[in-house]
Order: C-alpha cells, then structure tokens, then sequence
C-alpha cells in the first residue's frame, strides 16, 4: 500500500512539473539490463539551473538450479541543481534525493533456500553531469550517497523470522542514455 501511494505521489509531482515546462528528458539505465533491471527517468526542467527526475525500476528473475525468485522495484526522486549550464539544466550538478526500494528473493517450490525481503525509505545526496547534445541526446552520469530513515529487512528460514539489522547507508547511482523532448 506503501509503495502505491509513492508512485500515485510521484505521478502527480511529475505531472504538475511537466505542465510548468515543456521540456523533459527521457532516459533509460542500459547498465541496469545487464543485471535484469530495467529503469526509466523523466527529468522535468523547471529552469536553466533546476529540474526535478522521478525514476522508477522493475527488475527480477529466477534460477533454475536453486528454483529461487527475485524482484527488484526503485522509485526515486532527484532534485537537482547545475552549476553554469550552457543549454539550460545541463553540465556538472548537485542533487539531492529520495529513494524507496522493494526487493525480495523468494524459494519457489520445496528447496532448502531460504526467503529474503528488504523495503527500504531514504534520502541524500549526490554529484553528476549530463550532456545534452545539439540532436537531443542526452547522457546523464551520476552518484549519490544517504541514509535509510525506514528500514525493514527480514529473513526467513526453516520457518523462523529474524529482523536483520542492515547498514543505514544509501546509494545511487545513474547512467542514463535518452532524449530531450520539447523546448
């Protein structure tokens, strides 16, 4: 339920912000397909030095040998500032964000694996530079660091429950290859 008032929150911020400008770049994480991700952002440009991403990630798959399943959901939200931009929210940037990820590996059938789960909620920061070029490529390479503020890992196994205390750290990352449309 969590998650979904997220995204419907996340749905709104970006609609409101792509009525302000008409300028927003699309890009995709080719990275993350290497993995079984798949992760898409929408970078609405609000002015020359200030434009807000929302992202959102679907991941997952399964192993044969060991019969186990695995998703991965992120949703996140990045404010962002550039430093000197030459063609309006581009070059070097700061930024600061809010992250929230879902992921569980789960046993399917009858095997001796055990389940995991995590659902995770934080903030921080992070530096990054994008590049747009005159046809409206964009290239967008980024890196932040934050703290959790919620934090729910579990572990199951055997038919116990254990409470698993996991770093409070956060990362980010981002290299996303897309498209700038409008403006």
């Amino acid at each position: 339920m969590k998650s979904r008032l997220l995204i419907l929150a996340l749905a709104v911020f970006s609609f409101s912000a792509f009525r302000a400008n008409a300028q927003v770049d699309v890009t995709v994480n080719p990275i993350g397909l290497l993995f079984g991700d798949l992760s898409v952002g929408a970078d609405f440009i609000l002015s020359d030095e200030f434009s807000v991403e929302g992202t959102i990630g679907i991941g997952g798959g399964s192993d044969d040998f060991s019969n186990l399943k695995w998703t991965n959901i992120p949703i996140g939200v990045v404010g962002k500032y550039y430093f000197n931009p030459d063609d309006g929210a581009d070059k070097f940037y700061a930024d600061a964000f809010l992250r929230f990820i879902s992921r569980s590996y789960k046993a399917d059938g009858d095997t001796n694996y055990s389940e995991y789960s995590q659902t995770r909620f934080g903030l921080g920061v992070g530096i990054g530079y994008k590049s747009v070029s005159r046809s409206g490529i964009v290239f967008d390479i980024g890196f932040g660091v934050g703290r959790a503020l919620i934090d729910n890992t579990k572990f199951e196994s055997d038919g116990d429950e254990y409470n698993v205390d996991w770093p409070d750290i956060m990362f980010q990352g981002k290299l996303g290859i897309g498209y700038r449309f409008g403006g």
